[in-house]
Formats: C-alpha cells, structure tokens, sequence
C-alpha cells in the first residue's frame, strides 16, 4: 500500500523545528492513491481527461488523463500508454508515489522541492512535474458569479468538519470580531456531509458524523455559545447551487494550514468573491509559489484567531479593491490548465502540428482532429460539453471508457 501516514503534527503548528527536507519527507509520506488501492473505494476512482488522443489526416497525437489511481488503471490496461500520457494525483500537496504515471501533480512550482525529490529519488529524475491538482479543473463558466444575487452574509465556507481544516480558530476568529469591531458577522457553512443533522431551528445533531468531526462541530458550538447567531450549516449542497453562496458572499474563509490545492479556492475567485487564508497555508509545499494571484484576496500573517478576524474586517470592508475572478482567469481555468499541460510534456512541441506555447485552443489541426473524430470544437470540448468522454468515475466506467478509445485507435 502506498504511503498513509497522515501528517497531523503540521495542521496546526505553522513553525516546526525541523529541517525543510524533513518537511517534505513527512508531507510525501501520504497520499490518498492509498486509498483507492481498497476495494471498496474502487468505484470512487476518477479517470479525467483533460487532452483527448486525436487521430486525423494519418497522424495520430497522444492524450492526457489524471487520477488518484494511475497504477490500478495502467495495471489493468497497459496498452492505454500508446494513447495517454498517465498523470497521477495525490489528493494531497504531497509528490503522487505512482509507479506508470508519466507525470505528477506536484500543486505549486518548486524547483528545491522538486530537486531534492529527485535527488532522492533518482529513478523518477523523468518524472514530469505539473504545478497543478485537480482543483486546477473547475469550469470557470459553470462555477461564475450567479445572475441578480447581491452581497448578503460575510463569510462562506466550504469544507468538511475534519480536525485539518481548523473549524476552532475560525470560530474563535468570529467571537473576536464581535468584540473587536462590534459586529456579528453571518457565516454559512457548508460541511459535505449528509449526516449533519439540521433541525428547523437550525441548531445542529452531529451524532452520525465521524468522531473526529464530532468534536471539531462541539468545539465550534461550545466557544460560539449561541452559535445560530453566527453560523447556518448545510449539511451539503448541490454543485449547481455553489455560485449562489459564493456570489452572496462578502469573502470565503479557508482556516487550513496543509492540505491539497483546495477546489474551494479555486471556486471563489471563479465567483468574483474573495478569498482569505493563513500566509502558512501549504507554505512548506509552495515555497515562493503564491495561493491566489494580485489582488484575489489576502493572507491572515499570523496562525491566530485575532489575525484571521483582522484580515476578515479588512476583506469585507474593501470589497471593492479585490478582481478574483479577472485574476483567476488571466492565470488560472481550464484553458491555462490544458497549456501547463501541453507546453509541459515535450512530446507535444516535437510531435504535434502547428504547436504555439501557450495556444492549444487556437491550433487549427487540433480544432479540425477534435471535430473529426469527437465532433466537438477544442473549445467544447475543454469545457466539458460531452463529459461522458472527459470524466468518468468508478472501474466500470472507466472500463468501458478505455474500450471505447481503444476501438478508435484499433487497440485489441
């Protein structure tokens, strides 16, 4: 089984005495890939193809696909390499621990990282290294600013009770705020579980969530007192309704201090609403490398409770300084995601016609491959207008996807 060894001692101490390499040995232990090795979890596993391998005019070019589970993929259709370019994701701002994939979501650039991994590790010195995860995905036209919803609560938050998301100083953040700037600021939280309990009160029963997130919720509930003043929960909400609570939204609040990229990130500023997190945010995975570009957000400088209630105050009461979703567009989205790609692997400058940096969605034999075999522009494709052929989840999907290239490109 791949690595499973949770980190825990770095959510919540930002400062650890131990050497950067150390860090980075401790954070590379984990990888959710573990998780999909279990049997249970296999039709849980996600096959994306953000590059489909294209066939036109005598020529055939490669594709790309990402997943938690490269090995048990490749291990069952080996043949899928003539077609893909394996890439493999940790779930995690750990380095992927795959032994097919070509190459490894990594979330941020990080040359010393990445040098030293390879150091380390000489036999994967041809590992491809990709800035991104598969937060890096999201549509930014299906997650936009929602139509004719106005500014009506200060924060949202998207992220399950679990211990490494820090639930406790975000509350402690809110009983300061009321103090410090007398105001009660209105939160609505959304936890992804559908076994929070939410009466018509809208007090909360925990009792069927996991312990551990049990007591993340009491802590909450027990520094807040009254916590319905503050805090609205939802136990999960639909993912079509998201650009509804993050367009109403004044700021959305990531109390995090390791983890992976974060699609709620990524989902806020696609939403034009501005995002705070700890200056410490996956600060031993990023190096240099910023969370959100310009003027998307702002970073809490301090791991405390006063910082975060600080940096609230100044987000929601400068509404008009921050640009997240040009931002997000002008560095970020689905477009930019299939460049890093492309322009990543060399593949692609020595193999396909009319290669330009940065341009695959204007590359004229691309559009003409893609209309000819898929019947979708490049375009309409990237944004996911035939997912049945983009995102498959579960063996059995993916099985049957497989085969269907397979019967394309004449594999047996």
């Amino acid at each position: 089984m791949k690595g499973s060894k949770w980190p825990i001692e770095y959510f919540q101490n930002p400062n650890p005495n131990k050497p950067i390499e150390e860090i980075w040995d401790d954070i590379d232990a984990y990888t959710f890939e573990s998780q999909f090795e279990q049997e249970n979890r296999i039709e849980k596993i996600d096959f994306v193809v953000p590059f489909i391998p294209l066939n036109y005019n005598g020529k055939i070019i490669k594709g790309v696909f990402y997943s938690q589970a490269v090995d048990i993929i490749i291990e069952k259709f080996p043949r899928l390499k003539e077609i893909f370019f394996p890439i493999a994701n940790s779930m995690f701002s750990s380095y992927p621990q795959s032994v097919h994939a070509d190459a490894y979501f990594t979330c941020y650039k990080n040359e010393k990282r990445e040098n030293y991994y390879k150091n380390k590790y000489p036999d994967k010195k041809n590992i491809i290294m990709l800035p991104l995860q598969d937060a890096d995905f999201t549509n930014e036209y299906k997650i936009a600013p929602a139509f004719n919803v106005f500014k009506s609560f200060d924060i949202f938050c998207v992220t399950t009770a679990y211990p490494v998301k820090n639930m406790p100083i975000l509350a402690k953040a809110i009983k300061i705020y009321e103090k410090k700037y007398g105001t009660v600021l209105k939160v609505k939280y959304a936890i992804g579980s559908k076994d929070l309990i939410v009466n018509k009160d809208k007090t909360i029963d925990v009792s069927k969530l996991r312990d551990d997130a049990q007591s993340q919720l009491k802590q909450v509930m027990e520094i807040l007192g009254d916590y319905t003043k503050y805090i609205e929960f939802f136990p999960f909400i639909d993912y079509k309704e998201l650009p509804k609570y993050y367009t109403g939204a004044r700021c959305c609040v990531l109390a995090s201090l390791l983890e992976g990229k974060n699609r709620f990130i990524s989902e806020a500023m696609c939403c034009n609403t501005p995002i705070i997190v700890f200056k410490d945010f996956n600060k031993f995975s990023r190096g240099d490398y910023p969370v959100f570009f310009k003027n998307s957000g702002e970073y809490a400088l301090e791991f405390t409770p006063e910082s975060l209630a600080d940096t609230i105050h100044k987000v929601i009461n400068n509404e008009k300084f921050y640009s997240p979703r040009k931002n997000y567009l002008i560095y970020n989205g689905r477009k930019n995601f299939v460049n890093t790609i492309i322009d990543s692997i060399p593949y692609y400058k020595e193999n396909l016609p009319n290669y330009e940096k940065g341009r695959i969605q204007d590359n004229i034999w691309v559009d003409l491959a893609m209309q000819y075999d898929y019947q979708l522009s490049t375009y309409d494709f990237i944004y996911g207008k035939n997912p049945a052929i983009q995102h498959v989840r579960g063996m059995k999907a993916i099985e049957s996807l497989i085969k269907f290239f397979y019967s394309r490109f004449k594999i047996k």
